[in-house]
């Protein structure tokens, strides 16, 4: 009679159970699949309209030279990881974070941006969650001058603007000593098909190689003065010095203006008048590349001309929010913030994020936009100083 080692079934066991340990490994891994261009090209009628468009700063302007339409995404513009659909519903929000950290590090400053679909962010407070365990240098939104509200820890509103509002490509707080380096979309309510809303995002080290010698030259060498406007707070007004930085105390306010080294005037009216010099261009922590950084265009009172809450207003460029001038207080030529415009917009794609999206760009190579649209769409911010 053949005679077995007592041992084999255990060991059988022991080979089953090992399999299935492999596997669910497998399974819940944290692993990314990444496409260079994922992201479906739009046909014509369904893109977003740039030339003509109502409430687009410059794109009503005689002569005007923006695209048609907002271009489509460009190979690794931006750079697309899905969640493996095996791993989404038994990896935490940790492990995914630990995995987009890595990505973020080795690729970010190669493709500017980076698209992630298929994490387990349902809401804000993920979103939240999501960017604690990143372990970034958050910011607090102070000093800025978009309209948005905080929604949990760091995360905001992206804009509360007027939906028919299409806002310009712009880096997020260029004019500030104090702006992001990288910048965090999250997806909360998509646009509807059809309903426009389209996230753009735009290459800047193109923008810097495109633009008119006169027009690089004037600001290398003048730089930009920004002034800003801003009243004290009132039911129904415009965003308020108070609601800017979080106070009604004015001497925290000037206590921020002898920080950041801004001039300064309280007006009779309780308003806030402010104005600074900042330079045009920014060199890359990472790489040492030069490039155009900056909001002239979009911190210029042209900009509030074509709002809807500003354009059947008769008023001096001072009163509005904000204004921008060379650096030695003069004029800035209407052609040339009209060029910037339109290389601003050359260099821009747009696409339409889906729930749950979280797209990431870095604030120096890249800036962002935002088509107008109809029904609901909702996208939160997140902005991190490293």
């Amino acid at each position: 009679m053949q005679s077995f080692p007592v041992f084999s079934t255990v060991s059988k066991l022991h080979v089953v159970f090992c399999r299935s340990l492999l596997s669910t490994i497998a399974m819940c891994g944290t692993k990314f699949e990444y496409s260079a261009r994922e992201l479906v090209d739009m046909p014509t009628q369904t893109r977003g309209r740039l030339a003509g468009r109502k409430w687009l700063p410059g794109a009503l302007r005689a002569g005007s030279k923006f695209p048609e339409y907002v271009p489509n995404p460009r190979e690794n513009f931006p750079a697309f990881y899905r969640a493996n659909a095996s791993v989404a519903g038994c990896t935490p929000i940790r492990d995914f974070a630990k995995d987009v950290r890595e990505i973020i590090e080795r690729e970010l400053h190669v493709h500017g941006a980076l698209l992630f679909r298929g994490l387990p962010l349902k809401n804000g407070n993920d979103f939240s969650k999501f960017m604690r365990r990143l372990k970034d240098s958050l910011m607090r939104y102070e000093g800025g001058t978009a309209v948005r509200h905080e929604v949990a820890g760091s995360v905001y509103t992206a804009s509360n603007d007027p939906p028919e509002y299409s806002i310009e490509p712009h880096n997020e707080m260029a004019y500030s000593d104090q702006h992001p380096l990288k910048v965090f979309f999250f997806c909360d309510v998509p646009a509807l098909p059809g309903h426009g809303g389209e996230s753009v995002i735009t290459d800047v080290r193109q923008v810097s190689k495109k633009l008119d010698s006169e027009v690089v030259k004037n600001f290398k060498r003048l730089g930009i003065r920004y002034c800003r406007h801003l009243p004290t707070k009132k039911p129904g007004g415009y965003t308020s010095w108070q609601q800017i930085f979080n106070t009604e105390d004015k001497a925290y306010v000037e206590q921020y203006m002898a920080k950041h080294e801004r001039s300064y005037r309280w007006e009779s009216d309780g308003a806030l008048t402010s104005w600074f010099r900042r330079p045009a261009f920014r060199n890359h922590p990472i790489t040492g590349e030069e490039v155009w950084f900056n909001q002239v265009h979009s911190q210029n009172a042209t900009y509030f001309q074509d709002h809807p809450l500003w354009a059947h207003l008769d008023i001096p460029s001072i009163k509005y929010p904000s204004n921008s001038y060379y650096g030695d207080g003069s004029e800035i030529e209407e052609d040339f913030l009209q060029h910037i415009r339109e290389v601003l917009w050359e260099e821009s794609v747009g696409f339409q994020m889906q729930k749950g999206d979280v797209l990431i760009h870095d604030n120096v190579f890249v800036g962002h936009a935002r088509l107008g649209f109809t029904g609901k769409r909702k996208l939160l911010v997140s902005l991190s100083k490293d």
